[in-house]
């Protein structure tokens, strides 16, 4: 069994931008290696410049398993394992109300927000399950030989799904469907995987100051505009995509080892 006496590693899926950009630089804020993944290679090379330790970009497509399986191969030939993984990949669709909805967009974001991350988890967790236990602080846990920490952890991995995997939203059932397959992924590969010493949560983000966001606002419906004014939210504004990052690091991180399972809602009280 190993200590973390070596540099960790997280690789971060949608890495190019918004959350995934913001999740790369926290954590090679805390001293991790990354792995910045995105299907825009340029993008992904982009954070690769901002990050504070080494890393590498991959292009990746989470839609195709050999896509996939590369980019994990290419993580471990380069840093030796995965500690943390953060599937943010994602596409928000259209929107139009079931009848007028094209059937090839919901096909398309079902590809991406769900079988991608269900894709991405098959992968991490593969090789996850190859690698030997980390223990943070054996010493200070050997009084306690039951709990998580001593017995050392896998692996941690976070999925990326939204306030709409929570409940319905007009005008975008294909992405509502997607984020709600994320936590059903979530919790199914939580509970078959959690003896093994691999955690797999999820992050519920409401609207957040990304350029998905931006997209959202050229495309969205005379009826849901109003929803974007800041004055509707609790606290003034939307959220920003460095906010969404310190929760998903927190639940990477060990400070939380006995939750897995779970999902994080990060609304600002919405």
């Amino acid at each position: 069994m190993a200590t973390s006496t070596r540099k960790p590693v997280a690789l971060v899926t949608g890495g190019g931008s918004g959350i995934g950009r913001a999740t790369a630089v926290r954590f090679a804020e805390l001293g991790y290696s990354c792995v910045v993944a995105d299907i825009d290679e340029q993008s992904a090379k982009e954070t690769l410049g901002m990050l504070q330790t080494p890393g590498i970009a991959v292009q990746v497509d989470v839609t195709m398993a050999t896509s996939v399986e590369a980019m994990v191969t290419a993580a471990v030939q380069h840093f030796g394992r995965i500690d943390c993984a953060f599937n943010g990949a994602g596409f928000e669709g259209s929107y139009a109300k079931i009848v007028d909805h094209p059937e090839e967009v919901f096909d398309r974001v079902m590809a991406l927000n769900a079988k991608g991350v269900w894709l991405c988890l098959k992968y991490e967790i593969a090789q996850m399950l190859q690698q030997e236990p980390v223990v943070s602080d054996p010493a200070r846990w050997a009084d306690k030989p039951d709990l998580c920490r001593f017995r050392g952890v896998r692996g941690s991995i976070v999925n990326a799904s939204s306030i709409l995997g929570l409940s319905g939203f007009q005008y975008n059932s294909p992405y509502c469907a997607s984020k709600w397959a994320v936590l059903g992924i979530t919790e199914t590969a939580a509970v078959e995987y959690a003896k093994d010493g691999i955690r797999v949560n999820a992050v519920c983000p409401g609207l957040t100051a990304t350029p998905m966001l931006d997209r959202f606002k050229e495309k969205c419906p005379p009826a849901l505009r109003e929803l974007l004014d800041p004055e509707s939210y609790p606290f003034g504004r939307l959220a920003a995509p460095e906010e969404i990052a310190e929760a998903v690091c927190w639940l990477c991180s060990d400070a939380c080892p006995f939750t897995t399972g779970e999902h994080l809602k990060i609304t600002g009280g919405v």
